[in-house]
């Protein structure tokens, strides 16, 4: 019986792996064919991607609204313009039979505008300089024209940019003293006189050329150097002279034949305790044009009446061809 067991001992060993062998190889095959039931194959993979991607493929349309307005430019508030206008000529003569003097005569001007609008309001800012001298052979140099002028202008614009109110302060003077015809005797000097115009009133402009004003007005002369006072009007011991008053002013500025420019400019002012006859009258005109790239010519027209400088109409005419350089 021992030796029985001995002998069934390793049989019952070799079926016992054998057969875990066989049921270990079954149990593994069942598994392969679940996970290949369950697990897709490469056909069935590159299937599922292709659905995949048609619907990746498919068009998709995104509308998106700008605001056209962000983008517009805006206008530009500001409005400028500088001219510089320098002019000359020169004459000599020698062993000439019909005789002659020798000149040089020289001038320059300048004319600034500078205008914001914003709303309601608008602000301009104007400068007007002019001087000139001519030099005579043994009569020494004399003065042709000499001007400071700036002009301030606040407009508040009532329904339409046509109608305003405005607020309005205009000073004048002169660079360097000025003598008599006779080149003698100091007539006036800067600040001798100096005219200082504060006003406030209505303008209608119709057109960005075309401008009127008028309204109430305080006007004060001032003389710098006591002696020049009786000139204008103000009172021995006394350097300023000041009056209330009704202003008008008339402005015209446009070009024309693309280089050409006429200016004018009518300004009154009434004292409201003189006579209507003694009104201040300054009438100024400017014809300015360009003949090529760098030459221009310039013709100015003023007439002034000041019943308290002389009872005589005044007048200055000038012509002139030069250089004109636009700055702005």
């Amino acid at each position: 019986m021992t030796s029985d067991r001995r002998i069934c001992t390793p049989a019952i060993r070799y079926i016992s792996v054998f057969l875990s062998i066989i049921l270990t190889q079954a149990l593994f095959s069942q598994n392969v064919r679940a996970f290949q039931k369950t697990t897709p194959g490469e056909k069935e993979v590159r299937e599922i991607l292709d659905k995949q991607s048609d619907k990746f493929e498919k068009p998709v349309t995104i509308s998106v609204e700008v605001d056209s307005t962000e983008d517009e430019q805006k206008p530009n508030p500001w409005t400028k313009s500088w001219n510089l206008n320098i002019n000359g000529n020169q004459a000599s003569y020698r062993n000439w039979s019909q005789g002659g003097v020798n000149t040089i005569a020289t001038s320059a001007s300048t004319l600034a505008r500078f205008k914001y609008s914003g709303g309601s309001f608008s602000n301009t800012f104007r400068v007007n300089l002019q001087y000139g001298q001519t030099w005579l052979d043994g009569e020494g140099s004399k003065k042709t024209a000499d001007l400071i002028n700036l002009r301030y202008k606040l407009d508040y614009f009532l329904g339409s940019y046509q109608l305003s109110t405005f607020a309005e302060i205009d000073f004048r003077t002169q660079f360097v003293d000025g003598f008599d015809e006779d080149n003698e005797q100091v007539v006036s000097d800067f600040m001798a006189p100096g005219y200082l115009t504060e006003s406030i009133g209505l303008s209608y402009q119709p057109d960005d050329y075309f401008s009127v004003q008028t309204g109430l007005g305080l006007k004060q002369t001032f003389v710098s150097v006591d002696s020049l006072g009786q000139y204008y009007g103000v009172d021995e011991g006394d350097n300023m002279r000041s009056e209330g008053g009704f202003t008008i002013s008339i402005n015209w500025d446009k070009s024309f034949a693309k280089t050409f420019n006429y200016t004018t400019e009518l300004s009154t002012f009434t004292n409201l305790l003189l006579p209507v006859r003694r009104t201040d009258v300054i009438f100024r005109n400017a014809l300015s044009g360009k003949l090529n790239s760098f030459l221009s010519t310039i013709l100015q027209f003023e007439l002034m009446y000041d019943d308290d400088v002389t009872s005589k109409l005044q007048m200055r005419q000038t012509i002139a061809v030069g250089l004109i350089i636009k700055l702005l």
